[in-house]
């Protein structure tokens, strides 16, 4: 029998009291049975990193790579039950929640989530999940206290050029080119001729980090570029060779 504790969440950005939260989990259930569930939906407003880019803070930040998954609803207890390997007669899935989600559900006796702390006798996931309600963790970013996601994003794009280098060292211990051209391409600041791509080589890599691969957008052009001159010489020579095959008829 196992007891496995799933931490989901958008994670855009995944941040230190993110990271309290796993700890705090760890050390209650153990590295092996903590995950962390996360969807690769994206928007330009509220959710800008790609599943890549949160892999890439996560291991950042200590969490392997291994225990992060992909998830596309992570309260449907049968896509916990297949994505972890989880026998629905004997294993145990508890949810850790913060106070404001956990609430957003109803628990009757019959729903397929229950709160751990009135539960007494814990049922495997093939009847019944739980949730736990798990303390939200503030903490420092420049000197401020900071208590969401939403509010490193605009300090992070109201910020100059040091500030953002501060708070990339606030969040993930140092300075970080990597997580810092990753940051100014998702929310927008970057000068065009340093603009960036990301594309996700590997989303997952067993215990190693996340590899996530750049391209110059200058050499992203000069490439299109001789692509599109590379078949216009050969719509040319089509063109050429069906003019001559033409006049020979005549």
């Amino acid at each position: 029998m196992r007891t496995v504790a799933v931490y989901p969440g958008r994670f855009h950005v995944f941040h230190l009291g993110h990271k309290a939260v796993y700890d705090h989990l760890v050390g209650e259930y153990g590295v092996e049975n903590v995950y962390i569930a996360t969807s690769p939906k994206q928007n330009a407003v509220d959710s800008p990193f790609s599943l890549a880019d949160k892999l890439a803070m996560m291991t950042k930040m200590g969490v392997p790579a291994s225990r992060i998954i992909e998830v596309v609803n992570p309260y449907k207890k049968e896509e916990m039950e297949q994505l972890l390997g989880l026998d629905p007669a004997t294993d145990i899935l508890i949810y850790a929640l913060g106070a404001k989600d956990a609430d957003r559900f109803k628990y009757t006796k019959t729903s397929p989530l229950q709160l751990l702390s009135t539960t007494k006798k814990l049922q495997p996931v093939g009847k019944h999940a739980y949730v736990e309600k798990v303390n939200t963790h503030d903490f420092k970013v420049q000197g401020q206290t900071i208590t969401d996601a939403s509010a490193i994003r605009k300090m992070y794009k109201d910020g100059n050029q040091a500030d953002r280098l501060q708070i990339i060292t606030d969040l993930y211990g140092r300075p970080d080119p990597e997580l810092t051209a990753m940051f100014d391409e998702r929310l927008g600041v970057n000068e065009p001729q340093n603009a960036v791509i990301y594309g996700q080589e590997k989303k997952f890599a067993g215990d190693n980090p996340v590899k996530v691969m750049r391209e110059d957008r200058m050499t992203k052009l000069q490439e299109n570029i001789q692509q599109l001159r590379s078949k216009l010489k050969t719509l040319r020579e089509s063109q050429d060779y069906i003019e001559e095959k033409t006049s020979r008829k005549k």
